[in-house]
């Protein structure tokens, strides 16, 4: 009987073994854009660790909500943004990113004013930043800066 339970034992740390090959070899076979769009696909929101321009108030970020979509072969597909229509327009686009999975670079077709960020992905967060032009409606003061905004995995 010991012998059995043994055998059994060695049976399944085989297989796990095996499998975890198997997922190894998959991961030698996507290529860059396609990890990066893996780290970078689902919805994003919340955000948090807001960085404006001076006299532009965080609440130029809103409610942001950032969906990002991959097709069958994970490679990007469809970007949509929610509840942050001064950064983004609020109408679907599409994405493509370059760079590694922890610091990416995607740029946005159909989507303005903002059409290119980069992307630091964690397990659970994604930070994204980009340059861009301002203006305050109520003093009439324009200016160009870098802004930045954390958000979590929905």
């Amino acid at each position: 009987m010991q012998t059995r339970l043994k055998l059994m034992a060695l049976f399944v740390l085989v297989a796990m073994g095996l499998s975890s090959c198997k997922d190894d070899s998959l991961l030698a076979e996507m290529d860059a854009a396609q990890l990066a769009s893996g780290r970078l696909g689902g919805t994003w929101a919340k955000p948090t660790s807001i960085v404006t321009p001076e006299g532009v108030p965080a609440e130029v970020f809103g409610a942001m909500r950032l969906v990002f979509t991959t097709d069958e072969d994970g490679k990007p597909s469809e970007f949509l943004a929610k509840d942050c229509p001064i950064v983004f327009g609020g109408s679907a686009g599409t994405w493509a990113v370059s760079g590694s999975q922890e610091n990416a670079k995607v740029t946005l077709t159909g989507v303005t004013p903002v059409d290119e960020f980069t992307a630091k992905v964690s397990s659970g967060t994604l930070t994204i930043s980009f340059k861009m032009g301002w203006e305050n409606t109520d003093t009439g003061a324009t200016g160009q800066g870098d802004f930045s905004v954390t958000l979590s995995r929905q």
